[in-house]
């Protein structure tokens, strides 16, 4: 296994190294529209992001809503998937949101992902809804131990 640096906070460079897999996975290879994925919600932000040679491979954004963490845009490079770099990712986002005092995790996951995060110890807390893309998404939460 690579010797993985794993960073989390809210200073620019994060948020940097983030946006650019974000607008490779959201943007460009699901066809998100750019005002979804970059939605106003990132200042303030903590980002996780796992890097590998100082490359962005994995990241997560975490948005705090009172005792609540709003786990979102989790992505993970397309050429580096099925290497436990999600997992990684997601890891260090829970943590960060433990060390800041949350109580629960919120994310609403892609349908074709929720068995993932059902092994991070989330469930569905909802309704899921389709989108008009077609994309169907799936609130689920975790409480953060």
């Amino acid at each position: 296994m690579s010797d993985f640096q794993i960073r989390t906070g809210g200073d620019p460079a994060l948020f940097a190294a983030s946006s650019a897999l974000r607008r490779r996975v959201f943007i460009l290879e699901q066809g998100v529209p750019e005002d979804e994925v970059f939605d106003g919600a990132d200042e303030g932000a903590v980002h996780a992001v796992v890097f590998d040679a100082g490359e962005p491979v994995a990241a997560a954004r975490s948005v705090q809503n009172g005792a609540s963490w709003q786990i979102g845009w989790v992505a993970v490079d397309p050429s580096r998937r099925g290497a436990g770099l999600g997992r990684i990712v997601m890891e260090a986002a829970m943590k960060a949101a433990a060390e800041r005092g949350g109580g629960e995790i919120l994310l609403t996951a892609q349908q074709h992902a929720t068995g993932f995060y059902e092994k991070l110890g989330f469930t569905q807390c909802g309704e899921a809804e389709t989108l008009e893309s077609g994309f169907v998404l799936v609130p689920m939460k975790r409480t953060i131990r």
